[in-house]
C-alpha cells in the first residue's frame, strides 16, 4: 500500500456521518483520532484556515426540507467551536470553500438550491445564485445545487447539480464569481452549461495552474462512482476523463499535487489514495460513512 511523499501536510480530515466527528487520519500511521464529536445532524463539507488553525464545515441539519442548516467553525485542537450561519438562514449546506486572500466562505445548498457565502465571521450573508421554488418552498431535484470550486484569478464559480440518484442528469456550471453587469440570483442570465447528462456529480476541486477541474461522482457504473477530471479553457470544459472507478457512494476529495495523489472518501467509509498518473486506487482505511475530507497540519 503506497503511501504519501508530502510532509506539508501528514494529515487528512474527515467529517464522519456515522459518529458525527471531525476524524484526523495520520497518512503515515493510519491512525484514526475524534478531533471533535457530537456535532448533530449530518455535517457534509470542509475547509482549513492554516493560518490561522481554524477548520470550518456545513452541517445539513437533521431535516432536510427545513431551515436547520448551518456553517461551523472551531479551532484545530478542537476548542472555540461556534456555529457562524444558521438559525433559520440556511437549509442544507453541501462541499464548503474557503476564499483566503478575501477571508469568505462559498457553499452549495442542495436544498436551498442556492449558491451563498459570508465572511469568515458569519457576516455579510450574500446569494450568488437562487433557483426556483415551487408553492411549497422546495427546489427541483433536478436545481439542487451540491459541490462547489472557485477560480478567483478568472473570476468563476463552479458547482454541480446532481440530479435525481442515479439518474444520469448530472450537470456542471459556471458563472462569473462577480458579475460583468448587475445580475439577480434568481434570474442570472451568465451562467454556462459545461457538461450535462453525468451519472450523478458531487464535490468538485480546482487545479489552477494546471487548468484541471476534479470531480467525484456516485451515480451508477460505469461512469459513476468515479473520480472525473477535464481541461479548463475559455470556452467551458475539454477532455473529460474518468481517472478511476470502484468507489461506494463516492463525496470528498482532495489533492497532495506534489506526490500527485488524490485522497477520496465515500459514504461506505471508505477512504482511498488514488495515483493519477495512473488511475491506481489504494484503499487506506475503512471506516463508517465519510463525506467531506481535506488535507491539513496540526
Amino acid at each position: 500500500m503506497s503511501k504519501s511523499h508530502d510532509n506539508s501536510y501528514p494529515y487528512l480530515l474527515l467529517l464522519d456521518v456515522h459518529s458525527s466527528a471531525i476524524t484526523q487520519f495520520n497518512k503515515s500511521t493510519h491512525k484514526m483520532t475524534h478531533l471533535i464529536e457530537n456535532l448533530g445532524g449530518t455535517p457534509d463539507g470542509i475547509a482549513v484556515d492554516h493560518t490561522h488553525r481554524l477548520i470550518y464545515w456545513s452541517n445539513m441539519g437533521e431535516d432536510y426540507e427545513a431551515d436547520d442548516g448551518s456553517i461551523n467553525v472551531m479551532n484545530f485542537d478542537g476548542s472555540g467551536r461556534k456555529m457562524l450561519v444558521g438559525n433559520g438562514e440556511i437549509r442544507t449546506p453541501k462541499q464548503l470553500q474557503i476564499d483566503l486572500n478575501n477571508q469568505r466562505l462559498y457553499w452549495c445548498d442542495r436544498e436551498g438550491g442556492k449558491i451563498s457565502s459570508c465572511r469568515i465571521d458569519g457576516s455579510d450573508i450574500q446569494t450568488h445564485l437562487a433557483r426556483p421554488r415551487n408553492e411549497k418552498d422546495n427546489v427541483d431535484i433536478l436545481d439542487q445545487c451540491v459541490g462547489i470550486t472557485l477560480d478567483i484569478p478568472n473570476n468563476w464559480i463552479y458547482w454541480t447539480q446532481k440530479g435525481a440518484p442515479k439518474g444520469n442528469v448530472g450537470r456542471l456550471f459556471r458563472m462569473p464569481l462577480v458579475p460583468i453587469t448587475h445580475q439577480s440570483p434568481a434570474s442570472r442570465t451568465d451562467i454556462e452549461l459545461l457538461l450535462n447528462n453525468l451519472p450523478e456529480p458531487i464535490d468538485l476541486l480546482l487545479d489552477e495552474e494546471a487548468n484541471i477541474l476534479y470531480w467525484t461522482d456516485r451515480g451508477a457504473e460505469p461512469d459513476g462512482n468515479s473520480l472525473n477530471c477535464a481541461d479548463v479553457t475559455a470556452h467551458g470544459l475539454e477532455n473529460h476523463k474518468v481517472i478511476s472507478r470502484g468507489f461506494k457512494e463516492t463525496i470528498g476529495l482532495t489533492y497532495d499535487k506534489s506526490a500527485q495523489l488524490m485522497y477520496v472518501s465515500d459514504l461506505n467509509g471508505g477512504v482511498y489514495q488514488v495515483t493519477l498518473p495512473t488511475g491506481e486506487v489504494d484503499k487506506i482505511h475503512q471506516g463508517e460513512s465519510y463525506t467531506g475530507i481535506t488535507q491539513y497540519s496540526s
